[in-house]
């Protein structure tokens, strides 16, 4: 009878140790997480950079939450539907899946194709994008699970600021009021053909301006003077000239007013 009972017993305990052994591995098992490395929840990609450029590719970076691995790892990322999103695939931008971190890596970026489309005169495109769990990933960081893509081209920058306010650009005696008329023969005046880009963004507090801030300003004078001389002409006119029709036709001047 006591034989029989330990015997029972032991039976009882190395079903117990199976089973416990069974439920160690799935704490540790869990799927490694994956998210975006960016410090803001949003990015801002303007075709006014590159005036020459028709399309490009935006590479949005992301991280492993968890171990690299031996193999390549599949990465879902899908756009998440809703108000803002006016985006639209095939016409604005393309995905390029399927998306893959590779073998031994524990960070990769996501290519994402734009385009500049006539609409972006006018309009900035956007669009939310999310890493959804797969059979590899699970969700890593809850709050950089998602992205929001911002495609533009002529729209009037964050930094530009007013005319009577502290940021450079918008400045009376800078550039002034913006307009697209105006923008547009700013990224003219300083296009650089080598490097294919312009300057696009004046992120300068006016009190404290880099010295660049004057050489830029001084570029743009001289675009407009020889191409536009009639604009700085006295008396105005004497020569070919510009004029704003989004600020009543008033010719296209930047700079103090002498």
């Amino acid at each position: 009878m006591k034989e029989g009972a330990v015997k029972f017993l032991l039976l009882v305990a190395i079903i117990s140790l199976a089973a416990c052994k069974e439920d160690v591995p799935t704490l540790f098992n869990e799927h490694d997480g994956i998210y975006f490395n960016s410090s803001k929840d949003s990015v801002f990609y303007t075709f006014a950079k590159y005036p020459s450029r028709l399309v490009d590719t935006i590479k949005l970076p992301v991280n492993v939450l968890g171990n690299s691995a031996a193999v390549d790892r599949e990465i879902t990322i899908e756009k998440v539907p809703g108000a803002g999103n006016n985006a639209v695939e095939g016409l604005h931008y393309k995905l390029l899946p399927p998306y893959k971190l590779p073998a031994n890596s524990y960070s990769t970026t996501i290519p994402v194709v734009v385009y500049r489309t006539a609409d972006l005169d006018s309009i900035t495109a956007s669009l939310v994008l999310k890493l959804s769990p797969n059979a590899t990933f699970n969700s890593g960081i809850t709050s950089k699970t998602s992205i929001k893509l911002n495609i533009g081209y002529l729209q009037k920058p964050p930094t530009w600021g007013e005319i009577a306010g502290l940021q450079w650009a918008g400045y009376a005696g800078n550039f002034g009021t913006w307009t697209k008329t105006k923008y547009k023969v700013i990224l003219d005046a300083l296009y650089d053909p080598v490097s294919d880009t312009t300057v696009s963004e004046f992120p300068y507090n006016r009190t404290a301006a880099p010295a660049v801030s004057i050489q830029y300003l001084q570029m743009v004078r001289n675009y407009i003077r020889n191409k536009y001389p009639g604009n700085y002409s006295n008396p105005v006119g004497i020569g070919p000239t510009l004029r704003d029709p989004d600020a009543n036709n008033a010719l296209v001047v930047v700079g103090p007013s002498y």
